[in-house]
């Protein structure tokens, strides 16, 4: 159980690197003139940002696919924490990044 915890802590990673980078592009100025309050933002943009990945995950997996096949899961968890970290720096360093690009 813990095994399975552990390799899953890289998707959410990902995910919340995923989310920290591309919310503000979206929410940013709503955000910054008070429209709409953060709180709200950030849960409207989670929302989505979920509904996304359930609707839409099966096309990127298929597409990242292509590129081989990691048949491990310990494969899978070093992509995604990779990933991850790259995200997660170049948005705390305010550079453009793109989670597609991390990926591959």
């Amino acid at each position: 159980m813990f095994a399975i915890l552990f390799f899953l802590s890289s998707g959410l990673f990902l995910g919340w690197s995923l989310g920290a980078n591309d919310a503000a592009n979206v929410w940013g100025t709503a955000v910054g003139t008070k429209m709409v309050k953060f709180k709200r933002a950030a849960l409207i943009c989670s929302i989505f940002v979920i509904l996304g990945a359930v609707i839409s995950g099966s096309g990127a997996s298929h597409t990242l696919g292509k590129l081989g096949s990691i048949n491990k899961i310990a494969g899978a968890f070093t992509v995604a924490l990779a990933a991850a970290f790259s995200v997660y720096w170049m948005t705390k360093l305010a550079l453009p990044v793109s989670t597609s690009q991390a990926i591959v």
